[in-house]
Parts: structure tokens; sequence; C-alpha cells
């Protein structure tokens, strides 16, 4: 077997077995309506070849809606809105379906208007919300809600939907003994709601295909696992559905999990997907983290998936699966599922982005003249930079004074658990060096070699920032670059990091796992402010079960001596014996005196990324594109 091979689900004859599995963008209003970005996003995705694209999930009433940008199904003019995106997903080849949802305990107050309802008042962790109890009334009108939202999909024109009975919302909430307390009916007979959500499928879907998604296992104490799937999958075999939709995890208890975060073990998802193949014979689409040739293949060849559903694979690269089938496999832009342009850019209401794929919603622009422009640094800016200018038709140089492109990007692989960020790193770095762009290396730009350009970008990125701390200049001390670049080297046993950001804290963990005795210092309280939410959290709860590593917030150093490191502490003054390694990573401050010399000599000059405001690499690769398109 082949996914590259065409496939039937139901009545829709696919090109291949991918499928786009759903993903929050946040590209809506508060109306639910369908905007231009939704247009420009639809339309990039469905030219990369993927036979079918599940929509960002709808919510099939206003009580069950998670996002307050999140689409609608619901409105009086929901049809003629959703039409929009399936008209561009026709006109591309591809099918459209749409995923009905009711997040139950997991909905969001702030996009409903209302307290959440569910079966009963059992708190949604990932929120802190408890939910109100759901009254018979209440569930009727649910019910009613997915009726009317089938026929709105086939008054749209969807070819298929895709029921979500998974991943811990409402549906799943009612057939679950964790969260399901109810005396009455829905207690009883905790399939009593899932039946009557069916029924109305029946009733009302017509032509169309039906998915049903589970999620394989919520990965939770007393939660749903592959025999607890069991019921679901005998239903949807009882009610004709036909496929299966197989995820992981739940969006209250188990965030990580559903999101697919990058530091999971991928055999767990193995044996499920395993498990789950033996229950039933509908096709089995599989999600989580397929976006690698290697597991592609290894699911190909031991028929553990019919089909395939890539979700932010398909944000970092729309063509790969125009790039898999043409067997162009070293083009393809990975992901390296760290959800840090995806996910949290959906949370703060920005939409979703990409670190590696700045215009995932942007329109192709081509240049109004073409121009020779130096690009000065070779990081995630300067890379992004002098890939649009390439592709918008300009004659671009790049200069890196290192042996090397990738800049401060490559430190993120070397983190604990951040192992496949080398996968978009090298994406980055390959499609940079494909652009068409004169590539020049170990090579320091200077005003001198810098002549006969018509532009200049400069993305030098950022150098480490020391503390004024009385007696630091007679310590052993590296900054968090030297240490992950492992230009200096840690000596000693007892190790001071001054700092707790994210690189800080990282570099910490990597001590900590090595053996090392780790103290690591914050002036504020504010421990990796600046690390995505889930990579945090499970980072702290891994640094909770070390014995060698103390983290000491709202610590200000004050000096170091001989023997002694003096601090103060919530107002107290303290003493720590003398560290051997003191590492700083206190924050970074912007090398942009290369821009400043270009601006004194009357060029034509933007600074970018790490070199105008330290951020992080999706604001860095913006940043890079951004430029290109206001050069034009």
């Amino acid at each position: 077997m082949k996914f590259s091979e065409s496939f039937r689900i139901g009545s829709l004859e696919l090109k291949n077995r991918f499928i786009m599995a759903p993903v929050k963008s946040a590209y809506g209003n508060p109306k639910g309506e369908v905007t231009p970005r939704h247009l420009t996003y639809y339309d990039n995705l469905s030219k990369g070849g993927v036979a079918m694209i599940i929509l960002e999930p709808v919510a099939v009433s206003q009580s069950g809606r998670e996002h307050p940008k999140q689409l609608a199904v619901h409105l009086p003019d929901s049809q003629q809105q959703l039409q929009k995106i399936v008209d561009v997903l026709h006109k591309n080849n591809t099918f459209a379906c749409l995923n009905l949802n009711h997040a139950g305990r997991a909905a969001n107050p702030k996009a409903t208007g209302m307290p959440p309802e569910a079966p009963s008042a059992i708190p949604c962790p990932a929120t802190g919300q408890t939910p109100e109890v759901l009254q018979k009334q209440e569930i009727e009108g649910i019910v009613e809600g997915y009726r009317q939202a089938i026929k709105v999909a086939a008054a749209a024109g969807f070819d298929a939907i895709e029921i979500q009975a998974g991943h811990g919302y409402l549906i799943q909430q009612f057939l679950s003994e964790r969260t399901n307390l109810r005396e009455d009916e829905y207690g009883q007979d905790k399939t009593l709601f899932i039946k009557e959500v069916f029924d109305a499928v029946r009733a009302e879907r017509g032509d169309l295909t039906v998915l049903v998604r589970i999620s394989g296992h919520e990965f939770v104490e007393n939660g749903f696992g592959p025999a607890e799937n069991a019921i679901i999958l005998k239903r949807a075999k009882e009610y004709g559905f036909d496929a299966i939709h197989c995820g992981f995890g739940n969006a209250c208890d188990t965030p990580p999990w559903y999101y697919s975060h990058m530091a999971l073990p991928e055999q767990k998802q193995l044996e499920v997907v395993t498990a789950i193949k033996k229950q039933t014979d509908l096709p089995l689409i599989v999600a989580g983290r397929m976006g690698t040739v290697e597991k592609l293949d290894q699911y190909a060849n031991d028929n553990l998936a019919d089909c395939v559903a890539l979700g932010r694979p398909l944000v970092a690269d729309p063509d790969f699966v125009n790039k898999y089938i043409q067997q162009q496999t070293d083009d393809i832009t990975l992901c390296g599922y760290c959800l840090q342009g995806c996910l949290a850019n959906v949370k703060n209401g920005s939409g979703l982005g990409c670190i590696v794929n700045p215009d995932i919603d942007k329109q192709p622009v081509a240049a109004a003249s073409a121009k020779k422009v130096a690009v000065i640094g070779g990081g995630p800016a300067g890379m992004a930079a002098t890939n649009q200018l390439a592709a918008m038709g300009h004659k671009v140089t790049l200069y890196e004074k290192k042996n090397s492109l990738g800049g401060q990007f490559e430190m993120a692989h070397q983190a604990p658990h951040k192992g496949s960020m080398v996968r978009p790193l090298n994406s980055l770095i390959l499609r940079t060096e494909k652009s068409g762009a004169a590539i020049n290396t170990a090579t320091a730009a200077t005003l001198e070699n810098l002549e006969g350009f018509d532009h200049y970008i400069v993305a030098t990125g950022s150098r480490q920032k020391f503390p004024d701390i009385k007696g630091l200049e007679t310590q052993n001390t590296m900054t968090s670059l030297e240490f992950f670049e492992k230009t200096k080297q840690v000596t000693g046993k007892r190790i001071l990091i001054i700092g707790a950001g994210m690189v800080g804290i990282e570099a910490a963990e990597v001590l900590a796992d090595q053996g090392y005795d780790v103290v690591i210092t914050k002036r504020t309280d504010t421990i990796a402010n600046d690390m995505e939410m889930i990579t945090k959290k499970l980072m702290l709860k891994r640094l909770e079960q070390k014995e060698n590593l103390l983290i000491s917030p709202n610590t200000t150093l004050t000096e170091f001596s001989d023997d002694t490191v003096t601090f103060q502490t919530n107002g107290e003054t303290g003493e720590w014996s003398s560290f051997d390694t003191v590492i700083i990573a206190s924050g970074m401050e912007p090398e942009n005196d290369l821009y400043q010399q270009l601006q004194a000599d009357g060029k034509s000059v933007q600074v970018i990324g790490d070199a105008n405001n330290p951020e992080d690499i999706y604001a860095a690769t913006q940043a890079g594109y951004n430029a290109a398109i206001a050069l034009g």
C-alpha cells in the first residue's frame, strides 16, 4: 500500500490517501464569519495536493464554541459564509469536510458569552472552568444543533462531515465514567447522547460521506483507551459511517497529546494505533506527528493506516503532499511540532502562523522592480528575508560570518526533548540554499565588502547582556550562547545560571540531566515566560523531579566573592557557597553595529529580527518576510 494511491471513503474517490486534519486558525472574527485571510490560507493549502481538507472545527451551537474567532455553522448566514471556503477547495480539486463539535466543559466563556455546560460539573483543568450541568432541554437543543449543522454542510456543498466524538469534547464527556456522573437516562445509558447525535446524522446526511473522530488514547487515569473506544467504533459501523479518524489526548486533561507536542514518545502512539486498527474494519485515518517520510513509510509498510491526516505539517509546507508524491521529499519543509507559531498564536488571537512558513496565510507577491539586495546574517530572520526576496525576483546576496547558516535557531534542537526542531531548521537552511541567492558563509560583512547594492537588510542577531553584579568579573563565566555552541566548557560540579528565561532554564535541564548541581536565578517570578505554554508546563513538570536543581525566582544577586555569592530574595539577604561555573543567561541585546554604520553612510537599510529586538524564532521569520514585502 502507498499513501500516494487513490482510495475510496464512502462515496468519495480520493486522489491520494492524504487528508488535512482540522487545525484551529483563529482567522475569523467574533461573528464567526469567513474572512479573506481564511480564503488565502485554504487556497494555499488546497493547491498542495492533499485529497481532502477537514476545515477547522465549528461548534454546532453558541454554547459549544472554543475560541472567540472560531468559524460558525449555527448562524443564519453560515451556509453562505462556509460555501466561500468550499468553492476555493473545489476550485483546486480538493474535497471539503466540515468538522462538527460541541466543546462541552472545554468551551470558552469569552467565545460563548455563558458558562461552559457539560454532562456533569467536572472541571476542565486546561481552562480552570467548572461547567454547569446540562438540562435535558439543553441537550435536546444541542442535538438539534447537530441536525441543523449537517443541513448547512450539505447546502454549502461540503463533500463530507466529521463528527468529533473524542478528545475530551462533549460526546466523549457523555460516554466517559470520569465526566458523566448523571443519574438520569443520560447517566444510566452513557451512550444515549451519541446515539441521538448519530440518529441525526443518519437522518440528514444524504450523500455526505461521514467520518468519526476519536481519541485513540486520552493518556489520563481512568480515561479512554482502545478498549473504551470500542463503543464508538461499534456505533459508527452500525450507523453506516464511512471512516474512523484517530488522534490522541484530550483538550482538558492532556493538551500535549491533543496537540501532538514534540516531547511526547511516539512509541505509545504506535501501540494505540495498532490496537485500534484491530478493532474496526472501517477505513482508519491516523493523525499525530505523521509528517516525516520515515513515519509514513512505517505506517504504509505495516498497513497501520488507510489514510494519513496531516495538520501542522501542511501549515509548515502546503506542498508537502505534492513533494511526497513526486519523490521530492528533501524539499519538504518539515514541522518540528513546537507549537510556537501555530497553537500559541491561535491562543493569543493573532491567528495561526508557523516559524518556518511566514506566508501560509498570504498571497504570492512579485517585486515591482528587481533590486540588488544584501542580507547580512544567516539566522532565521536573514534566511526568511532571503527566501522571500528571491521568490519576489530580487537579486540577493546573503552574508553569514559563521561557517554555516542557522544562527541561534541552532540552539533549539539541543535543548532536552526538542530534538525534532532540527527538522524545520535543516529545511529552512536547505530552502535558503536552493533559493537562488548567492550565499557567502564564513564571511564577515563590512562597509568595505558591501558596496554595489541597492538595499541592505541587517539580521545580525543579538549578543548576551551582562548583568552588573559586584565581583562577577572574578568568576569563571560563560554565556548561554557559548554553552549551547560549545565554544566554552563547563568546569567543576556546582553551576549557577543567571536568568531563568527559556534559554537559561533549558541549559539548567541539560546540566541537571548530566548530574551537575545547578542553581538558576531570576529577578522576577516569571520562569520561562518566553516559552510556548505546553512546552513550559512539560518542562517544569520534569524539573520538579530533579533534586540537583534549585530554581530561585524573585532573587537578585548582589555580590560574588571567592567563597560566597550574596543574594536578596523577598526582601531578605542570603548566601550560597561559591560556584565552579557561572552561566550568563540574563537576556539578549541587539547586535546592530553594522546597521548603524550603514545608516550613517546613507545607505537604504533595514534592521530586522534580534538585531532590532530580541524575540523568538517566529518573530524573526515574520520580520524577515515583512522586510522583503516592505521593499516591494
